[in-house]
């Protein structure tokens, strides 16, 4: 490990599902691996059909996140119509539209996060194809839209990506914060203690900190398919950013 890539996610409306579904499609409250794979992806160009670069991205890179607002939880109601199970499945829309008197309509829920505010971090492993350089540079100019989980979830602020050479997740999204919050001339991401998620591949915090083990279902693999991996995170208490001046490249 090399360093870290840190960007600032924040959204009015945000969704980072992690069990799949069509009644109702949750959200966690904090971003998903998926998540901010498929935003290096979206940055950087790389289609969803393309199996083999979406498979080169979630190799290449691990994530950890730093919540200052896991957002306020909000849920939408969507109806769907579809053909009865008994009809099987339609092999065109003409055939579709031949059973439109027996379509059922549902409802189904969308969960959404309102007005979140995250951290997000990346780090290269061995297998990498893609540099810390080249994604950020992705993020400063991004190939294709960039979103909080969906395509209904719009970003609120700019990504800020920034290199930090320190290999300490913790003082690396202090450094993040600092450097926001001096562009912005207000305390964004000081703020007050926060939560952090690092994935379980990078091992413990120095200092046999007290962490929480927690497993989610949001690895990437299929990304047609939509065929994920359960993987673990260990989760810390993360004290106030001090105001110290940032390092970052």
């Amino acid at each position: 490990m090399t360093g870290w890539l840190i960007i600032v996610l924040a959204a009015p409306l945000a969704s980072f599902g992690e069990d799949p579904g069509n009644v109702r499609r949750g959200t966690a409250d904090r971003p998903t691996r998926s998540a901010l794979i498929g935003l290096a992806g979206a940055a950087l160009g790389v289609e969803r059909a393309d199996s083999a670069g979406q498979k080169a991205l979630a190799r290449a890179f691990l994530t950890a996140t730093r919540t200052l607002r896991p957002g306020q939880p909000l849920t939408d109601f969507h109806t769907f119509q579809s053909l009865p199970a008994g009809k099987g499945p339609a092999a065109t829309r003409a055939h579709a539209l031949a059973f439109s008197g027996d379509l059922e309509t549902s409802i189904t829920r969308r969960d959404y996060r309102a007005d979140g505010l995250w951290q997000a971090a990346y780090c290269v492993t061995l297998d990498a194809t893609v540099s810390l350089e080249t994604l950020r540079d992705a993020f400063l100019r991004p190939r294709f839209m960039l979103w909080a989980g969906r395509k209904s979830c719009p970003l609120a602020h700019p990504l800020a990506p920034l290199l930090i050479g320190s290999d300490d997740i913790e003082s690396a999204f202090a450094e993040h914060a600092r450097f926001v919050d001096a562009k912005d001339g207000a305390a964004l991401l000081g703020g007050g203690r926060s939560a952090l998620a690092v994935d379980d591949r990078l091992g413990p915090l120095a200092g046999n900190r007290p962490a929480r083990l927690h497993r989610r279902n949001d690895d990437p693999g299929d990304r047609m398919r939509w065929h994920f991996s359960s993987r673990a995170e260990r989760v810390y208490a993360m004290a106030p950013v001090g105001p110290d001046e940032g390092k970052g490249r």
